[in-house]
């Protein structure tokens, strides 16, 4: 397995490259590593307005972020791991049914937190710490490979992550159509240290001999498109209520376009 760790990148970065990585095509699996700094990230199908409280995220300067897969709102920073397992389309995972999709990605999380000497357990769709979540999960799969992703909370700020993720959950559809939902949970951090968790999960991932190795110049030039045409586009990250989205929440939804 090739094991591309890409450090700390910027969300649009972060964003894209998970989606290039699959775009790329790649013959084996790839599992890919980064963090990132405080930032939301809801799923493909969600409204923002319905998953964020919009005034929390623009005290703490929190941008909100849409991913191209499935999944409910996340929050994101410094202190939370993320990691994504990538198969080729021929692959025997890629024709796995939901959710067993999720148990290979889950199965490496939960090794690599007992590894560090947290013990954690993992059940259909997440991985637990004494009964709290640790890690929420996503996935793609497509004609060029499948993806599965998620996070790991290794030293988050949960007071943060509480506030940001205080939506209304709820209201009027305004005839859009009805987003998916998000599942609240209780979480933790398992506390171990970033460096320690990356390379605990790329052990339990690629083994002991497991090499990190930066991304590919084709991933980064896929990525580098993928940052210009969707993620730099505010409409993206609010979706189809882009015209029913709030002044509020619509101010820290992604980034303005760069100016020519």
């Amino acid at each position: 397995m090739r094991v591309v760790s890409a450090g700390l990148l910027e969300p649009a970065v972060a964003l894209a490259l998970d989606e290039a990585v699959v775009r790329a095509e790649p013959g084996s699996p790839v599992l890919v590593l980064w963090h990132t700094r405080p930032a939301v990230v809801i799923g493909r199908f969600q409204r923002a307005d319905w998953e964020v409280d919009a005034a929390a995220c623009a005290a703490r300067s929190v941008r909100v972020w849409r991913r191209f897969t499935g999944g409910g709102a996340v929050y994101l920073d410094h202190g939370t791991l993320c990691a994504g397992i990538v198969v080729p389309a021929g692959h025997p995972d890629a024709a796995l049914g939901v959710p067993e999709l999720y148990a290979p990605f889950l199965d490496g999380i939960a090794a690599a937190c007992r590894a560090l000497g947290v013990e954690a357990r993992r059940d259909e769709r997440t991985v637990r710490v004494d009964g709290r979540k640790v890690t929420g999960v996503a996935a793609h799969r497509g004609r060029r490979a499948t993806l599965v992703h998620g996070t790991l909370l290794v030293e988050a700020d949960l007071e943060a992550l509480s506030a940001c993720l205080a939506g209304p959950r709820g209201g009027s559809l305004d005839a859009r159509p009805r987003p998916a939902p998000s599942r609240p949970d209780t979480v933790a951090n398992v506390g171990v240290g970033m460096a320690a968790a990356r390379a605990a999960v790329a052990r339990a991932f690629a083994g002991e001999a497991a090499a990190e190795e930066a991304p590919s110049a084709r991933e980064l030039e896929l990525g580098a498109e993928l940052r210009r045409g969707r993620y730099a586009d505010p409409e993206w990250h609010a979706g189809p209520w882009h015209d029913v989205t709030s002044g509020e929440v619509g101010a820290v939804l992604g980034e303005e376009r760069p100016s020519r």
